[in-house]
């Protein structure tokens, strides 16, 4: 955990990838006390957050199949006003911005957006589990597994 909090120290605006949200909402058990700690450290305000609308949507996309539209409604809540969270729209930068990513790496499309949409934000680190990001130069990547 030391290394993770010698991370988010020096970063003042952070990228989340959906897997942060998927692993803390599940409580994963490798994952779950760095899920904790990164969200912790957003929400008391060490340092602000930005996330993609498109998160929003990967997040809704399993309770809706389940039928569970109260647990949809709790994690569009959760992300709506989680505490120094920004939640971005998708936009003609960001459209733009992941074109290029795309192209320039060939991610998949929601990968290149999501990562364009931490760089038109300010964001100087994304927290992911996708390895493939790494290749990325336009942001720092750090993946949760680094950590473990």
């Amino acid at each position: 955990m030391a290394a993770l909090k010698n991370v988010l120290r020096k970063h003042r605006v952070l990228a989340l990838d959906t897997c942060i949200w998927i692993y803390h909402l599940e409580d994963h058990p490798d994952y779950r006390a760095l899920t904790r700690d990164i969200l912790e450290h957003v929400s008391v305000g060490k340092c602000r957050a930005v996330v993609s609308e498109l998160t929003m949507l990967e997040l809704l996309v399993r309770p809706l199949q389940l039928e569970r539209q109260d647990v949809a409604d709790e994690h569009e809540i959760l992300l709506s006003h989680f505490p120094n969270l920004d939640l971005l729209p998708l936009s003609r930068e960001i459209l733009l911005k992941a074109a290029l990513i795309r192209a320039h790496y060939g991610l998949r499309t929601p990968d290149a957006l999501i990562i364009a949409t931490a760089v038109a934000g300010g964001a100087s680190l994304i927290f992911t589990n996708d390895e493939t990001w790494k290749r990325v130069e336009e942001i720092t990547v750090a993946c949760l597994n680094d950590f473990l």
